[in-house]
């Protein structure tokens, strides 16, 4: 199960793997996912059937743009039939068959649950991913307006390989509830606290131009 040792290097990005599917498979069948509602999903390809699973199952499926560019967004199953759904759910269709979503908690209400993929996890919780912080930072848009808070869970779909015993950790970083990968789910018992929002005066000029979930937030403050 967990690994000691380094992977390859994924080249700035979630690595999709082998199992992936099955991992989605998994994931249907723990608690957590059964008991939410409404999913937050990054556009990662490595979580594609997770996507699907959620549009299938009746579930809101709420996503993130790549890089944020463009916020968040719903994907509406009731209006879509489903041979488009994995067109809907990539990171292309995502802004052509989804529904826009203002950065406000009236918008994107409560957030039930948070699915993200990873270069590596480990059995603390810690959670290591492409180095752009974009994950993080949208769980601290969502802390930030109320729609998830600090007992909401999240789920790192991954392949048992990513799995370590340690990794390093900053207190940015979100951590994690459970690992579900192709073979088991890795529940974690005390994952570390979670940024209560967003850091604003660690952000760049060019995130506060070039995402729309922050600069429709910074109008605000």
């Amino acid at each position: 199960m967990a690994q000691e040792g380094r992977h390859g290097n994924p080249y700035g990005r979630i690595p999709p793997f082998p199992g992936q599917n099955k991992a989605a498979e998994r994931l249907r069948r723990t608690t957590l996912y059964k008991e939410s509602f409404s999913v937050m999903v990054p556009p990662d390809r490595a979580q594609l059937q997770v996507r699907i699973n959620l549009l299938q199952d009746r579930k809101r499926l709420i996503m993130a743009t790549p890089g944020l560019r463009d916020g968040f967004y719903e994907i509406p199953n009731s209006r879509l039939s489903p041979a488009l759904w994995a067109k809907a759910v990539s990171s292309i269709g995502v802004t052509r068959y989804g529904r826009k979503l203002e950065t406000t908690l009236g918008e994107i209400g409560r957030v039930d649950l948070l699915v993200t993929g990873a270069v590596a996890v480990s059995l603390q919780g810690d959670r290591i991913g492409k180095g752009t912080g974009y994950f993080d930072l949208e769980y601290m848009i969502f802390r930030e307006i109320g729609s998830v808070g600090e007992k909401t869970p999240v789920i790192a779909v991954v392949d048992d390989l990513q799995v370590f015993k340690e990794l390093p950790w900053k207190d940015k970083d979100v951590s994690i509830d459970l690992i579900v990968t192709p073979t088991t789910p890795i529940p974690v018992h005390h994952p570390r606290p979670r940024p209560k929002g967003i850091d604003w005066l660690s952000l760049q000029p060019r995130q506060m131009r070039g995402m729309r979930p922050l600069w429709e937030l910074g109008r605000s403050r």
